[in-house]
């Protein structure tokens, strides 16, 4: 391995539930564009052929989409009102998607999709956040009204309202509806009081484990992303979430035969990365080049560190070894992945220098 640097990481669990939300919306809103834009192109001549026969039909169509994007954009701003009252009402408003300024169905169609799909992940991360905060925060109890459908008064129980802070989640679990019905057969007094404590206890713990397990996969999301805004091509770093020791790859255009191999545990939330160089079978030349390179990513690893932070993941090195005082790793050519414009880069990789010979 080469100038290996190891991290911890850890994550605000709230800012990167809402980053990554962020993002997925970011990503169904482009790819319905893109989509759009292929189904436009494809179908010009026949709505060409077509166009009065489907006015009334489209204009009819489109009335109603923009009736569906207008209530999904009110949905947001309801949900904005609750993030407010837990500090991100800002980040939420932030992550709505421009609504497309051209008429056509499929860009509309595509927006309140993404729209849609980002208000229910927006609500599940707002409810879990809500249900692990005090009842007494300024305005929480009033915004919430409008998420918590709790049932008539005369259908109440002693515990209705606290098993509706995770009503959102689904099904209560075994355990948890034995403790909720233990309660509401006990009369007032100390084992009531008792009771309801316990309860209170493990919804939270119900709440924060449902929380853990969601920022596992933002935080993916989140590397991932940033990793490609700062310009490099990389492997998806999805499917290493649950894999021990999961690896992943990135590169730049211009860095020739270098990447960076990223080791990803999720279950510890560390990673490790090293620069290693693609060289073809038989081939195990050292180049001056490799510590030039090693050079080239530790420069950059800072705008990582700074990305991540900005969307709620921190990176704590834990080790790092300076360039030049472990070799390049060299690995089989035909064990990596190929990135886009590869060729190109390998013809053009920046620095050029001999390679020394195999010691």
């Amino acid at each position: 391995m080469s100038s290996p640097i190891t991290v911890g990481i850890t994550a605000d669990p709230f800012v990167t539930l809402l980053a990554a939300a962020a993002i997925r919306a970011g990503q169904a809103v482009a790819a319905g564009y893109a989509e759009a834009d292929r189904l436009h192109a494809q179908h010009a001549g026949d709505r060409r052929e077509r166009a009065d026969a489907q006015a009334q039909a489209s204009q009819q169509g489109t009335a109603a989409l923009e009736q569906a994007a207008t209530e999904a954009e009110t949905r947001l701003a309801q949900l904005a009102s609750l993030g407010a009252c837990l500090g991100a009402g800002e980040r939420i408003t932030a992550s709505q998607p421009v609504r497309p300024q051209a008429t056509d169905q499929a860009s509309l169609a595509a927006y309140v999709r993404a729209l849609e799909s980002l208000g229910a992940e927006l609500q599940n991360i707002l409810l879990t956040e809500a249900g692990q905060r005090s009842a007494d925060t300024a305005g929480l109890g009033e915004a919430l009204s409008e998420f918590m459908h709790l049932p008539d008064e005369a259908a109440r129980t002693p515990s209705t309202r606290l098993l509706a802070r995770m009503a959102h989640l689904g099904e209560v679990p075994a355990e948890l509806a034995a403790l909720a019905q233990e309660f509401d057969a006990c009369l007032p007094g100390e084992r009531a009081d008792l009771l309801a404590s316990e309860l209170r206890l493990r919804v939270q713990q119900h709440l924060r484990a449902e929380q853990e397990r969601a920022v596992h996969e933002a935080t993916a999301v989140v590397i991932e992303q940033s990793l490609k805004d700062l310009g490099y091509a990389l492997e998806s770093v999805a499917h290493t979430l649950y894999v021990e020791g999961g690896v992943v790859h990135f590169s730049r255009p211009g860095w020739g035969d270098y990447m960076v191999r990223m080791r990803l545990d999720f279950k510890k939330m560390g990673a490790n990365f090293n620069v290693i160089r693609a060289v073809d079978e038989g081939n195990n030349a050292r180049s001056v080049a490799d510590h030039l390179a090693e050079d080239r990513w530790c420069s950059e690893f800072p705008a990582l560190i700074s990305a991540l932070e900005a969307k709620g993941v921190m990176f704590n090195v834990t080790r790092r070894v300076e360039p030049g005082d472990l070799p390049v790793q060299l690995v089989e050519r035909s064990k990596l992945p190929r990135f886009g414009e590869e060729e190109e880069g390998r013809r053009s990789a920046a620095p050029q220098a001999r390679s020394l010979p195999s010691k």
